[in-house]
C-alpha cells in the first residue's frame, strides 16, 4: 500500500474540509481563533503583520457557535436517556459499555453527548463499535483481558472516505471506510495511522514523517461481514456521510460581531488617544499643559488640529452588535432562553418561540436515540447476540420543560383572582404552581396527593383547612 493511495479521500470531503475546518476554529475560539486570522486587514496593515498581530491579540471573541452547540447539550441532556437492558440485563459487556464506553473511562451518556456536540459542530460525526485483535481461546480469557467491543468517535476531518452500496433487498449500506489517527512516537515525531474497514478485510498502516515506506500493523479477515461503523447526521443535507451544522450560520455572524468588536476597540483607543495633526517640524509635547511650537515657515492659517472620533461612532457599533446577537438568537430558536426582552411580547409569540425550540430539541434526541440502537445492533453481531430477541429499549426524552415561569405564574395569580366557586379548579391552580417552582419529580408528586386529600373552606378564596382521610 502506497502513502498516495492511502490519502485518497471521498469527493464530499475534498468539497467539506475547508468549512469543517472553520466551523471548528469558529467552536473552538481561543488561540485556534486568533491563528484563523478572520479579522479584516486594514490597508497599513497589508505591509505591517506585526501591527495586525497586535490588533489580532487586542481582540475579544464573543463565541455564539460555543454557547449555541452547549445550550442545546444542557437542554438535551438535563434528564439522561433511559435503558432497559432486556436480555442483556446481566451481560458482562453491556455493563461495560455503559460505565466506560470508549476505554478511556467515559460513561456512554457523555460519549452520546460528545457525539451530539461534534455532529453539532461538523453536522456529521462517526461512531465505531470496535475489538481488540488479540488471539484470545474462549470468553473467560477475554474478559480476563478486558478485551471486549468499545465505541471510538470520529470527526469528519478523520474519516478520509467511504462508500454505501445498496444490498440485495435495496437498502443502502456502508461497504467501505477508511479512518486516520494522529500519534506523536517516542522520538517526537508525528505519524499518521490509517484504518480501513471493507466487508471481507481489516487492514491498518502507520506513516510516520521522516520514514520511507508505510508499515503494515494489521491484514485479518473481517469476520463480522459488515463494516462496524455508524454515521451520526446531526441534520440530512440528502449526501451520506455529510450533514448540516448547527452552527454553519453562527459562524459568519460570530466573525462579523468579532470584526466590529475590533472596530469598537479601536474607536474607543482613538477616543481616549485623540490623533494630532501637525506640521512636521511643529514641537508638540503630550499630556496635561502640553505645549506646540509651531515651525517660523508654517503658514498663518495652518494650525495643528485634533482628530477624534464622535460618539454617534461608538453608538453604532454597540447597536450593530446588538442587532446581530438577536439575529443569532432568532436563527439558532434560543431567543426565548437568552434574550433579555425590552418589549412586552404576546402569549402566543412566547409560546411559538418555545414549541420551535422544543421541536428543535426533540429531533436532536430522537437522531441520537437511532443512532444508539444502530450502534446496538453493532454491538450484539460482536458478542454474538440476536438484537431482535433481546427486546433492548433505549429512550430519549421527547419533550422539553421551556416555559416562561415568571409569565405562567403571572397568569395563575391573576386567575387566583377571579374567584371561580370550585374546589377541582383550585386545586389543579395549586398543582401548576408546584410544577413550576419545584424541580424534583418526586416532590411534585407528594405535594399533589396532598393537594388531593386537602379540603378546601372556601373554594373561591383557595383556603385549606385540613387534609382529608
Amino acid at each position: 500500500m502506497d502513502l498516495k493511495t492511502l490519502e485518497k479521500k471521498h469527493p464530499s470531503f475534498a468539497a467539506k474540509v475547508s468549512e469543517w475546518k472553520y466551523l471548528y476554529k469558529s467552536y473552538k475560539g481561543g488561540e485556534d481563533y486568533r491563528k484563523a486570522a478572520l479579522l479584516y486587514k486594514y490597508i497599513f496593515e497589508e505591509k505591517d503583520n506585526d501591527k495586525y498581530q497586535q490588533r489580532l491579540e487586542q481582540t475579544p471573541l464573543d463565541n455564539h457557535c460555543e454557547s449555541t452547540i452547549h445550550t442545546y447539550s444542557s437542554f438535551i441532556w438535563k434528564t439522561p436517556p433511559q435503558r432497559d437492558l432486556g436480555g442483556l440485563q446481566s451481560n458482562y459487556e453491556a455493563l461495560k459499555i455503559l460505565e466506560d464506553a470508549d476505554m478511556n473511562e467515559t460513561t456512554l451518556n457523555e460519549f452520546m453527548r460528545q457525539v451530539q456536540i461534534e455532529s453539532g459542530v461538523y453536522g456529521t460525526c462517526w461512531v465505531v463499535i470496535d475489538k481488540s485483535s488479540a488471539k484470545v481461546t474462549n470468553l473467560r480469557q477475554a474478559r480476563s483481558k478486558g478485551i471486549r467491543p468499545y465505541m471510538s468517535l470520529y470527526v469528519p476531518l478523520d474519516v478520509y472516505d467511504w462508500t454505501y452500496e445498496r444490498n440485495e433487498a435495496g437498502k443502502k449500506v456502508l461497504t467501505y471506510i477508511k479512518f486516520v489517527e494522529h500519534e506523536i512516537d517516542a522520538e517526537g515525531r508525528k505519524a499518521r495511522v490509517f484504518r480501513i474497514w471493507s466487508l471481507d478485510r481489516i487492514e491498518v498502516y502507520r506513516h510516520t514523517e521522516g520514514k520511507e515506506g508505510i508499515e503494515t500493523l494489521q491484514d485479518d479477515v473481517n469476520q463480522l461481514g459488515i463494516i462496524p461503523a455508524v454515521c451520526h447526521h446531526n441534520k440530512r443535507n440528502g449526501t451520506r456521510g455529510s450533514g448540516i451544522s448547527d452552527i454553519k450560520d453562527v459562524a459568519p455572524m460570530q466573525q462579523s460581531i468579532y470584526n466590529d468588536l475590533s472596530e469598537l476597540a479601536q474607536t474607543i483607543r482613538n477616543t481616549n488617544h485623540s490623533t494630532l495633526v501637525k506640521n512636521d517640524k511643529d514641537s508638540a509635547v503630550g499630556g496635561a499643559g502640553g505645549v506646540i511650537v509651531m515651525d517660523d515657515d508654517t503658514e498663518a492659517g495652518k494650525k495643528p488640529y485634533l482628530l477624534q472620533p464622535q460618539l454617534f461612532q461608538l453608538e453604532g457599533l454597540l447597536k450593530t452588535i446588538e442587532k446581530k446577537e438577536n439575529m443569532i438568537n432568532t436563527m439558532t430558536h434560543l431567543r426565548p432562553v437568552r434574550q433579555v426582552r425590552t418589549q412586552p411580547a404576546s402569549g402566543v409569540a412566547i409560546q411559538t418561540e418555545f414549541q420551535l425550540l422544543n421541536t428543535l430539541l426533540a429531533e436532536k434526541a430522537a437522531g441520537l436515540q437511532m443512532t444508539e440502537y444502530r450502534v446496538l445492533r453493532i454491538f450484539c453481531a460482536w458478542i454474538g447476540k440476536d438484537p431482535d430477541r433481546l427486546r433492548v429499549i433505549i429512550s430519549y426524552p421527547q419533550k422539553f420543560e421551556l416555559r416562561d415561569r415568571e409569565s405562567d405564574l403571572r397568569v395563575i395569580e391573576q386567575a387566583k383572582r377571579l374567584k371561580v366557586k370550585s374546589e377541582v379548579y383550585q386545586k389543579e391552580l395549586d398543582k401548576m404552581v408546584a410544577q413550576i417552582t419545584l424541580e424534583d419529580d418526586a416532590n411534585i408528586e407528594s405535594i399533589h396527593k396532598e393537594i388531593d386529600t386537602a379540603v378546601y373552606d372556601g373554594a373561591e378564596e383557595g383556603v385549606v383547612s385540613g387534609g382529608g382521610e
